[in-house]
């Protein structure tokens, strides 16, 4: 399969046929309603990929710490800033009898805090950042006792462009920065650091993490599903339904295994003649705020490929599930995380550049809500969507043209549980 940049359609004017491993035919729907592929997908995708943590502004100073609950791979994950500086990670368990050490009243609930050792409160013993033990209590009670073999367990922990990641795979020996590959490499050099103007948005939902994925991976729907949403668009469809639409249909595509990213014009961030008094009084819509992109600095090269004057957004969806949207005025996180074959839950960070004035603040407010508003819009027949698939009345999915990150997506999904499965009975 190409990892070439597609920034203008093949001369047969259809975007699949520069991708011709990914087929033109129906696609198998197993992998959003079987129990067993489930199984599979959590041990061989998950376990054994990099995954989305959080940003190095979560953890500032030396001891800041938070927790993730990673349920569904039976584990609670400590991302911790040592006193040397270094981001690490770690399950959050204590090696003495196997308490989860940092939690506050609910053992289930996310925490973050600071502190300069790590601390159980089953029985006081302290660790040090870096996981070694500090102190055990009741030292003469210790039999046959190696301190320096206690320690709490690590897991593999890399930072790209403030972003922290880890691999729950003890074998895994690919670097972050390799397994992001070319797509993120494109867009280093955007500015990532803080501070942030951060809100976020947590849901769970009632449909296959890849179900939800789908949508965020066309903009094929956009005229139909959020014509209340963007007005722009929704003027656009009341036109032409069937043509063509300037502010949804896709600008260009890349697919470089396993990632994928694609670039689209979307509703402007700016006053139109559709434009909402609201928008108009706070300057800001359900694309951004009304600020100047040229604000931010030149975009690096992998962002807006086509340069097209009519640019709106990027998606960068990194396998299995971190999402990076760009916009005008500022960068959005999208995380899925499976509960099981039909339900996961949705995360999306937004950041913005801190506001200067309390009308700028409020115009990321309306921004915001609306986002959240889209989300759910984009939410509810995704549920629908999930209950009718486990009627069992359809097998497979039909895909178009602009549908064509939802075939990368499932493919690489299949592929990365097939040759996971193929490698266990290899070493039986």
């Amino acid at each position: 399969m190409s990892s070439e940049a597609l920034v203008s359609k093949p001369e047969s004017g259809h975007w699949t046929d520069a991708y011709p491993d990914l087929g033109r035919g129906p696609v198998s729907l197993e992998d959003c309603v079987s129990e067993e592929f489930y199984e599979r997908e959590r041990e061989h995708v998950f376990k054994k990929t990099w995954l989305y943590m959080g940003r190095v502004e979560q953890v500032p100073r030396s001891g800041c710490y938070f927790t993730r609950e990673l349920t569904f791979l039976n584990t609670s994950i400590i991302v911790v800033r040592g006193k040397d500086g270094v981001i690490r990670a770690m399950h959050n368990i204590c090696p003495h009898r196997g308490n989860k050490m940092l939690w506050e009243d609910d053992p289930f609930q996310e925490v973050s805090g600071r502190a300069p050792l790590l601390y159980c409160r089953f029985h006081g013993w302290r660790y040090h950042l870096d996981g070694s033990l500090h102190s055990a209590t009741r030292q003469d009670l210790l039999l046959d006792f190696d301190a320096d073999s206690c320690r709490v367990p690590a897991i593999q922990c890399e930072v790209w462009e403030g972003f922290v990641f880890v691999n729950l795979d003890p074998h895994n020996t690919e670097p972050l920065r390799s397994f992001l590959g070319e797509l993120a490499h494109g867009i280093e050099g955007y500015p990532f650091e803080g501070p942030h103007q951060v809100y976020r948005f947590k849901a769970e939902l009632q449909c296959n993490w890849k179900i939800f994925v789908d949508g965020f991976a066309e903009s094929y729907h956009g005229p139909y599903l959020h014509a209340s949403s963007f007005g722009s668009v929704t003027a656009e469809a009341r036109e032409a339904l069937n043509k063509p639409n300037p502010f949804t249909d896709a600008l260009a595509y890349r697919l470089a295994d396993p990632h994928r990213m694609y670039s689209f014009s979307g509703e402007p961030s700016r006053r139109t003649p559709y434009s909402k008094p609201i928008e108009c009084v706070m300057e800001a819509s359900a694309a951004g705020p009304w600020t100047k992109r040229a604000e931010r600095g030149p975009l690096p090269p992998g962002m807006n490929p086509t340069r097209s004057e009519k640019y709106g957004f990027d998606s960068f969806q990194f396998f299995p599930n971190f999402v990076l949207i760009f916009g005008a005025s500022g960068f959005t996180v999208h995380t899925h995380w499976p509960t099981g074959p039909h339900s996961h839950i949705f995360e999306t960070e937004m950041y913005y550049q801190p506001p200067r004035t309390h009308k700028e603040r409020l115009g990321q407010e309306l921004t915001v809500t609306y986002l959240n508003d889209i989300i759910l819009e984009d939410a509810s027949p995704s549920e629908g969507l999930q209950a009718m698939l486990n009627s069992g009345a359809l097998t497979h999915f039909t895909m178009n043209d602009e549908e064509i990150l939802l075939r990368h997506l499932h493919k690489m999904v299949g592929d990365y549980v097939e040759s996971g499965e193929s490698a266990k009975g290899n070493s039986r």
